[in-house]
């Protein structure tokens, strides 16, 4: 199908179509746009025309036209967390152009949670039609390990990107997150910093037994009220802030376990505008937002193609016959520092606003 059937589809240029697909990262005037036009590419099984005369020429050693089911593990619905939209549209350009289908987009929050006890019906109600199957399934997010062993039963070929491992139940690319945690810990000690603060999900979470150990390692004793266990978004790092803010002797860096939440903390900051606490905030992802803030934020840049990349070709190689073991790529973020955190002795009120 080509770019002019999604135009007629969505109602937009073929021009428009164009840039958009062949960079689904692109920022739009009007999001919405972006987001009926990735829909309509999924609805009729896009492939750019480049990517279809290869396939069709030899030019690609892949023979047939893979089907490939997308699963978002850690929210319910889109754009909940950029940094797993900008994962999902990363993904969805190089399958196409890989010259692969994109089935299906899950998002299903349950696949992350420890506590959740439906998880049989929920994976059987997205296979319910048994005679449609694809060639393989990419999770993006955390997958416990009891929704890995229920997906297992319906897919032969899965590739998971995270930073929790499913210590070699599937292949993985794995930017580990107890490095990630452990690494914006060690920062923050390097600073100064001994009252040290956790923001984010604590059950099972590679990223909170980071940051244990880091501590351990740091010979610094966490406060009990320095730990905020909660699910990853802005609304909840805003409460992480209210929560510290409180407190009689409040932690001076603040370890947020992904971007979202440390903007969320960033805007509290700036409303409250409160003289005397103005924590050192560092996190991970390094989302395009995180240089948009003021202060910029500090935070772990995770590489976001190349997880992609090498998620697919080891996907790519698994349905071909390429593999048989369970094979693991490890890739390391990298800190990228900017104004959010400051040496302890230079603490002093900067501007906090977004």
């Amino acid at each position: 199908m080509s770019l002019k059937e999604i135009a007629r589809l969505t109602g937009v240029s073929v021009s428009t179509v164009g840039r958009i697909l062949s960079d689904p990262s692109r920022k739009c005037a009007n999001e919405e746009t972006r987001r009926k036009v990735l829909e309509a590419a999924r609805e009729i099984n896009y492939i750019p025309n480049a990517a279809a005369r290869s396939l069709k020429s030899g030019g690609n050693q892949q023979e047939k036209i893979y089907s490939i089911d997308i699963l978002l593990t850690r929210f319910a619905q889109e754009a909940a967390d950029p940094f797993y939209d900008e994962l999902l549209m990363l993904a969805e350009k190089e399958l196409r152009n890989k010259g692969c289908i994109v089935s299906n987009v899950w998002h299903k929050a349950e696949f992350s949670d420890e506590k959740a006890s439906d998880i049989e019906m929920i994976v059987a109600s997205l296979y319910k039609d048994r005679a449609r199957r694809s060639d393989g399934l990419m999770i993006i997010g955390k997958c416990t390990a009891k929704a890995v062993r229920v997906l297992k039963k319906y897919e032969k070929n899965i590739i998971t990107i995270s930073r929790n491992s499913t210590n070699y139940e599937v292949d993985e690319v794995l930017c580990d997150g107890s490095k990630i945690a452990s690494d914006a810990v060690s920062y923050l000690a390097r600073l100064g910093h001994t009252k040290i603060a956790y923001v984010g999900d604590c059950h099972n979470e590679a990223r909170f037994t980071g940051y244990q150990s880091a501590m351990v390692r740091g010979h610094l004793s966490p406060d009990i009220d320095y730990i905020f266990d909660t699910a990853p978004n802005e609304e909840n790092g805003l409460l992480a802030f209210e929560h510290f803010s409180k407190l009689s002797d409040p932690p001076t860096g603040i370890y947020c376990a992904n971007d979202i939440l440390a903007i969320g903390m960033l805007k509290a900051l700036s409303r409250r505008r409160q003289r005397g606490y103005c924590p050192s905030v560092i996190s991970c992802d390094d989302i395009d937002e995180a240089q948009y803030t003021t202060p910029m934020l500090t935070t772990i840049s995770l590489p976001k193609n190349e997880m992609v990349r090498f998620a697919l070709m080891l996907l790519l190689d698994r349905i071909s016959g390429g593999h048989k073991i369970v094979s693991r790529i490890e890739l390391e973020g990298t800190l990228i520092i900017r104004e959010s955190c400051r040496p302890l002795r230079d603490m002093s009120e900067p501007e906090y606003y977004i």
